[in-house]
């Protein structure tokens, strides 16, 4: 509040006047709960207005209005305006997503998290684990020497360490961090940043997910035994949905590091739960047989790649075929699970070793 007292007559700061205490009390009674202190405390400072992250929303009747968006909110999940843990927004972001304070987190309003909620896919994130986290970080940003600058991988890095820097517990923000990382052509720091990311609670599903392939494409198993064990732990099919993978896949996956160790005992666990949990048919006895190559000595099975042909066009001369490799990775077409998956890149690995792509910067 400080900040943009200091700034009112700056770019990209334009905050209503302070909302009446019969506003804040009316939109309370209509809630149900109280709304969380800092956010009332705000309010009653400047009711909603435009600050450089975007749009706070204001405690009024009419669009653009808290009441507004939650009644938008209650339509887009078909459910009542008066569900108690129905999100609760607050701002709507430069992005177009809408923060919200996630209600079913608890009964007290000042421990509910913050969310970020995406209209068009319905995805809900926790980014904040307060709202003083959400502000405390507003204010890094908008104070940092690189605000005003263009988007660029670089500064995109720096903005999800502020963020670490400020909720180390909140697994956005070492995603972003390692997005940033895998472009920026380090991939050990990158595997290192979804681990963290995988820790925190809640984590990001998906993490362990591209930890495990960055893990075993760097020749990785203590840090792919991590990941496997969070992947492979039981839930039901809605969850392996969000973690962006299968069953069968992460036994895929797992195949390319481990060869016939009876004594691995590590990894049969992991593995006999990946077997329990494939329902597909293909998926079950793909880890089926991955779990068997491991146990028993048996050849381990080709994988399944997830596209219908390669990414690839195959060349007789090996430089060429490279050079086009690197252009693919370059250019996003040629991606980890390619690597992983793609059996008629076999002959590639032979002469070069994935990490001499992994390691090619990729900015934006």
């Amino acid at each position: 509040m400080r900040w943009i007292d200091a700034h009112r007559d700056g770019a990209g700061v334009d905050v209503n006047a302070p909302a009446g205490s019969a506003d804040v009390v009316a939109l309370e009674h209509q809630l149900g709960v109280p709304l969380p202190a800092d956010l009332r405390f705000v309010l009653t400072r400047f009711n909603g207005g435009v600050i450089p992250s975007g749009e706070l929303l204001p405690a009024a009747v009419g669009p653009g209005s808290i009441e507004a968006e939650l009644r938008s909110l209650a339509d887009a999940f078909e459910t009542d305006f008066l569900d108690p843990e129905l999100l609760l927004p607050f701002h709507r972001t430069t992005e177009g997503s809408l923060l919200c304070f996630d209600r079913s987190a608890g009964p007290v309003s000042d421990t509910w998290p913050v969310v970020d909620f995406y209209e068009e896919t319905h995805e809900v994130r926790i980014v904040y684990r307060t709202f003083d986290g959400w502000c405390r970080n507003c204010i890094s940003e908008w104070n940092a020497p690189d605000f005003e600058e263009e988007f660029s991988l670089d500064k995109y890095l720096r903005q999800g360490k502020r963020h670490v820097d400020i909720e180390p517990d909140i697994s956005t923000a070492h995603a972003t961090v390692a997005h940033a990382l895998r472009r920026a052509g380090r991939p050990e720091a990158a595997m290192g940043a979804y681990l963290r990311a995988a820790r925190c609670v809640p984590p990001l599903p998906w993490c362990d997910w591209e930890a495990l392939k960055l893990a075993v494409l760097l020749g990785r198993p203590n840090e792919a035994i991590e990941a496997a064990q969070r992947l492979s732990a039981r839930a039901p099919s809605d969850r392996w949905r969000v973690r962006e993978t299968t069953p069968g896949r992460v036994a895929d996956v797992i195949a390319r590091l481990v060869a016939a160790r009876a004594d691995n005992k590590a990894w049969a666990r992991i593995l006999d739960a990946l077997v329990e949990q494939a329902t597909d048919e293909e998926d079950h006895a793909q880890a089926h047989a991955v779990r068997r190559a491991l146990l028993h000595d048996e050849p381990t099975p080709a994988p399944r790649h997830f596209r219908e042909a390669s990414i690839l066009e195959l060349h007789p001369d090996p430089q060429l075929q490279w050079d086009q490799a690197r252009q693919a990775y370059i250019d996003g077409t040629l991606r980890d699970d390619d690597m992983l998956l793609d059996p008629s890149l076999s002959a590639l690995f032979r002469d070069h070793a994935p990490r001499e792509l992994l390691e090619i910067r990729r900015d934006f």
